[in-house]
């Protein structure tokens, strides 16, 4: 059976071959080199060791993980009494993986007795969690609470667990097989990559064969994320004249020194400069390869973990630059985060809405997922202002997002509109109108980049002015 050379995983003498004991020990070595690269932590590389020797105690072998993990997060406290020098060194750290530990138990006991919650917290037990979150964040900054402050990185992941509760899924699963996802080894954000058990479940590798697949699938990844890294340093020294980190200045170096020295578009907007409308289309196209290289490699690191541990999920970022449509792009773009607002947005919404008309129905949804819904995640990882109720400080910092969700969702939704008119037309596309639409969605989202500059003190008129510098005004 012939298979592509970019598909070199699925190669059939390759996977018969990693089974045996001199290809394990040989993947083992080329996937512990690229962790090591990518800068991975010695718990990882620990515990892809235990998985290789003894991959039916996978999830046992991750929990241990887990609690180291979570022993450091609750270490790196800075208010805790736990960092309180002690007559016994080992004290802090025994405590710190009690406590952690304690914490995601506490949770796990909840979502098992689901049956006893309250009626209310029955109907909404995602809402429940995150009422719980808000709660805990407002008293984290006094004194013994600190801990609290980490509840913004499980809120989601609490999230999944109280929807499979309420689903009844959580019957038969023990602490352990929760605990892995909840405080993964592999790393991650507040986003949950692989979402929660359900879905990790269904991407388990049960036999030899689908190990060596997720495993080799999981090298690939983590090669294509060295790619991009350098991609991104020659694409940070050649536009942007930024100083050589891996690859010696060699580029520029064969250049004569010569970059173009572009700023990058948070400058631009943040000084109010507006150069020629060609620069400024050219520096908003390449802000939008940048963040899509630079998502892809984070994404590509930790699904390229996972997949060593023999959970073969989807790939966050998948060729979204090749997308021929908005809707197409932003399934591609950053997967976990889409499915997230999908789960707990979009599904509930569209589910509530009933009695509304079919496009009125999914207007809402689209609208509820990509607007409010993604407003909601960005409020909850930076809590601050809306905590202390600083809403001067609040609306600066977050007016230019709500530009951008507001022009995201309603993209999706045309985009949605305009999917279902092509289908229904059906016929062959000619290549050049597939460039067309790769080049109109290349686009729309370098436009609304421009209102989702991280830059402190940038406003929605900075923003909409460098948009209408794009032409000439």
């Amino acid at each position: 059976m012939s298979v592509k050379l970019s598909q070199w995983h699925e190669n059939e003498r390759l996977l018969l071959w990693v089974q045996r004991v001199p290809g394990r020990l040989a993947l083992w070595a080329v996937a512990s080199a690229l962790l090591l690269w990518h800068g991975s932590n010695l718990t990882m590389l620990a515990a892809l060791s235990a998985v290789m020797l003894h991959p039916a105690g996978r999830r046992l072998y991750l929990s241990f993980a887990a609690v180291g993990m979570l022993t450091s997060r609750f270490l790196e406290l800075p208010d805790l009494p736990l960092s309180i020098a002690a007559p016994w060194p080992w004290l802090p750290v025994v405590l710190a993986a009690a406590a952690g530990t304690c914490l995601l138990y506490l949770a796990y006991i909840l979502a098992q007795r689901y049956s006893s919650w309250p009626t209310v917290v029955q109907r909404h037990p995602v809402l429940a969690v995150h009422a719980g979150a808000w709660l805990a964040m407002s008293v984290s900054t006094l004194p013994w609470f600190g801990a609290l402050s980490l509840v913004t990185y499980f809120t989601w992941r609490f999230s999944y667990l109280a929807a499979s509760a309420s689903r009844g899924k959580l019957a038969g699963t023990r602490f352990r097989d929760h605990l892995f996802y909840l405080m993964p080894v592999y790393g991650g954000t507040t986003t949950p990559y692989g979402k929660g058990l359900d879905f990790l479940s269904r991407h388990e590798a049960t036999d030899a064969a689908a190990m060596a697949r997720s495993q080799l699938a999981g090298i690939k990844l983590l090669l294509l994320a060295a790619v991009w890294i350098y991609a991104l340093e020659l694409l940070d020294m050649v536009i942007f004249g930024a100083t050589a980190k891996l690859l010696a200045g060699w580029p520029t170096a064969w250049m004569g020194g010569w970059t173009l020295g572009w700023p990058r578009l948070k400058a631009l907007v943040a000084l109010g400069a507006y150069p020629a409308w060609p620069i400024g289309w050219a520096t908003a196209y390449l802000e939008l390869i940048r963040a899509t290289l630079v998502l892809a490699v984070m994404g590509h690191v930790i699904v390229g973990c996972l997949r060593l541990l023999g959970f073969n999920v989807f790939r966050n970022t998948y060729k979204p630059l090749l997308a021929e449509s908005v809707l197409e792009f932003w399934n591609r773009y950053y997967y976990y985060f889409k499915e997230l607002l999908v789960d707990f947005f979009f599904y509930p919404s569209y589910l509530r809405l009933r009695g509304l008309s079919p496009a009125a129905r999914m207007f809402a949804a689209v609208f509820a997922a990509a607007f409010l819904g993604n407003m909601y995640h960005h409020l909850l990882i930076q809590p601050e202002h809306l905590i202390h109720f600083d809403l001067a400080r609040l609306w600066a910092s977050w007016s230019p997002r709500l530009v951008y969700c507001f022009l995201l969702a309603l993209g999706i939704w045309v985009s949605m509109l305009r999917q279902q008119k092509l289908r229904a037309a059906g016929g062959a596309v000619r290549y050049v109108v597939r460039l067309r639409r790769i080049a109109g969605v290349w686009t729309f989202f370098a436009i609304i980049q421009i209102w989702n500059v991280k830059h402190a003190g940038v406003s929605i008129g900075d923003c909409t002015a460098f948009f209408l510098s794009l032409f000439g005004v």
